[in-house]
């Protein structure tokens, strides 16, 4: 990466545009009919490009060298921990010679940053958005000279990375053993917990789904429909975590909120076909024994307990609720590979099958989506010892993260279909 190279970021993450000046760049650009300047020396670009040269990268996430790592972390604790932002956290082992570091992402990762991002995501995907502040606001007001990176850090206010200083020569897999030791320790002795996020994709949802539908207050019309209270629950906390395992569950709550209701209304209308059939009688045994094998092949007796098949009320649902070609629409809009995706790919950790969503048989392609949905749902859902269907937690995150878009269009038909006219 060259001078050009991180100017062309800086201009893309500002919207705006670089004016050379003698010791380095300011950055013009327009907010809300407001004008911003920031600005970035040619020392702290010379200094970035140096220190990219000698980094590497280990799990899409994080930057080290022998001495250095760091790597973005995700909250996902209750209770806040924005106090960190203005108060690092600093630990030292003195014995270890390590020291621990949780702050706002460094100039050079947020460099860093921005060009993986350009390169193997969208620059529109990933919108850290200029929000009006009283912090930003003083900033400009304070201070001539505002650095690109204050302004950055400000805007981004979701990058908090961990950083290593080690004095001994330390693997990448070393360093990772002490980021998550570290982790565990902030979390036990704090009851905060901080994630390392390993997938640039996980960073660029949000951006994606504001992308798509209205992202400023301004343009919000009113409500004009009433929704079910307990499904917009479980979307609410579907969409206010990070956590693609709590997202996945959150959205697939919303179908089986109905599976006992789209699983009795479907035997019903079996047994009123069978008994209105001009074939059918009362007086035949056989007519009757047919009639209670149909309804014992639909439930099940569990420990004096009659249950339903959960899988064959998932794809009620699906049959009831989802409209194939707005789904198809959906997912293209929101990332034009997915459908391609699903139909070449199965999900590994849980054995999820292929589906292809531009199959003419509806029957087929339910049937398949019923299956993928499950599956995983169980592997999410149940850790059996010796099972190879198993998620493992962060692992299979970059699998899993694909299946959330799915579920979440899904869910939001179903919303929409069980809400009432205002």
């Amino acid at each position: 990466m060259n001078e050009t190279d991180i100017i062309d970021l800086l201009e893309d993450y500002c919207r705006g545009k670089a004016i050379e000046i003698t010791d380095g760049y300011n950055i013009n650009f327009t907010r809300r009919e407001k004008e911003f300047s920031v600005t970035i020396s040619s020392t702290e670009i010379a200094l970035i490009i140096e220190q990219l040269t000698k980094l590497n990268i280990h799990e899409e996430t994080a930057l080290f060298d022998d001495y250095n790592y760091e790597v973005i972390v995700r909250e996902e604790s209750t209770s806040s921990i924005r106090r960190f932002r203005d108060d690092e956290i600093n630990v030292e082992n003195n014995e270890a010679e390590i020291s621990y570091n949780l702050s706002p992402a460094s100039d050079v990762y947020l460099i860093w940053l921005l060009n993986e991002i350009r390169t193997k995501l969208s620059p529109r995907d990933f919108r850290f958005g200029f929000y009006s502040s009283p912090r930003i606001d003083r900033l400009f007001q304070e201070t001539d000279n505002v650095s690109v990176f204050e302004y950055i850090r400000l805007t981004s206010f979701r990058l908090l990375t961990l950083k290593l200083k080690t004095i001994k020569k330390t693997s990448s897999f070393q360093f990772s053993k002490l980021t998550h030791s570290f982790l565990f320790h902030i979390g036990y002795n704090l009851d905060i917990a901080l994630v390392p996020q390993k997938l640039l994709e996980e960073l660029a949802r949000s951006g994606r789904i504001t992308r798509m539908r209205r992202s400023r207050i301004e343009e919000l019309d009113p409500p004009r429909r009433t929704y079910t209270d307990n499904l917009v629950q479980h979307y609410l906390l579907a969409v206010s975590t990070d956590n693609p395992v709590i997202e996945y569950l959150s959205y697939y709550h919303i179908l089986e909120h109905f599976f006992e209701a789209v699983f009795n209304d479907d035997l019903i209308n079996s047994i009123k076909l069978k008994i209105t059939d001009p074939s059918f009688s009362y007086k035949r045994t056989k007519d009757i024994t047919s009639l209670v094998k149909t309804i014992k092949k639909s439930l099940q007796i569990r420990s004096e307990t009659i249950t339903f098949s959960e899988s064959e009320a998932l794809k009620l649902c699906l049959y009831k609720f989802v409209d194939i070609a707005d789904l198809k629409i959906k997912l293209n809009e929101y990332d034009d590979t997915l459908i391609e995706y699903y139909k070449s790919n199965k999900v590994h950790f849980s054995s999820g099958i292929e589906v292809n969503l531009e199959d003419e048989d509806i029957d087929k392609l339910l049937k398949s989506l019923t299956k993928r949905i499950y599956s995983t749902r169980n592997s999410l859902v149940h850790s059996k010892d010796g099972d190879s269907s198993n998620y493992t937690p962060f692992k299979d995150d970059r699998t899993l993260v694909k299946e959330v878009p799915l579920m979440r269009f899904i869910s939001e038909m179903v919303i929409l279909k069980e809400s009432n006219i205002l």
